[in-house]
């Protein structure tokens, strides 16, 4: 999922520490939460490089990298089993929820619930860009391309994983599904794949990475830890109301 991702709730509690360079900085993501933000990025990456090849199987390079990997069923048999890990890592991420906000009773993953204001938020920033508004909206723990990331994992998870396992066994749901189904999860699989693929590396990745104001790359995926002057800039409501005890 780093001032994004993505892929999950980021609801560790803030706490003060000092980054190397003695700067105060702000612990946005507990460990926890990057182990599990690791397993989606990594399964993910996984199932890109094993499932590309397989819809451009007409393509030289998809040939070479099939190769390479030890034929196709190597590379089907690694693209199910990072689909049964990140499968993993989902049920997990939603026990592990379950866990804070019912157990622990902390609350802090009901900030990625999107509201009105992330609307506001979205149509102030078009107008940012057009030069309309002298200002960016001012964001809290979470802005609205945050929230986005986070729910389309949810929404990838169930259309690549349901698609995926009448793909992985054909024989089995034909026994009660029609034949539209079988072939529409085929369709829906592939699209859905190159689409997720196309934004991560398009939109994710430029807006946790590449802009300018975090160029050449964020490491709060790595270590957690958010600058307070980098929270001003990227998070400025939530600077403030941090700053002021609230």
């Amino acid at each position: 999922m780093s001032a994004s991702t993505q892929l999950h709730p980021r609801t560790a509690t803030h706490t003060r520490t000092q980054e190397s360079e003695g700067e105060d900085a702000i612990v946005r993501f507990e460990t926890h939460q990057r182990i599990q933000h690791f397993l989606m990025m990594s399964t993910f990456i996984a199932l890109a490089l094993t499932g590309l090849p397989q819809r451009f199987s007409e393509l030289g390079a998809s040939q070479w990298w099939v190769s390479t990997l030890g034929g196709l069923e190597s590379v089907r048999t690694i693209h199910r089993a990072a689909g049964v890990i990140m499968l993993l890592d989902c049920v997990y991420h939603v026990g592990y929820l379950f866990v804070r906000i019912g157990v622990q009773r902390r609350f802090g993953a009901f900030q990625m619930i999107p509201t009105p204001k992330d609307v506001k938020d979205a149509f102030h920033m078009v107008r940012f860009f057009l030069g309309l508004e002298t200002e960016k909206p001012r964001f809290g723990r979470f802005s609205y391309l945050e929230k986005f990331d986070y729910w389309a994992v949810f929404w990838g998870i169930v259309m690549m994983v349901g698609s995926g396992f009448v793909y992985w066994f054909p024989v089995f749901f034909a026994k009660f599904l029609p034949h539209w189904v079988l072939a529409s999860a085929q369709i829906i699989h592939g699209e859905e794949a190159t689409l997720a693929i196309l934004f991560l590396f398009c939109v994710h990745f430029y807006n946790v990475h590449l802009k300018p104001s975090i160029f050449p790359m964020s490491w709060i995926w790595l270590n957690g830890q958010i600058s307070l002057e980098a929270m001003r800039d990227e998070h400025p409501a939530e600077y403030d109301r941090r700053k002021s005890g609230k």
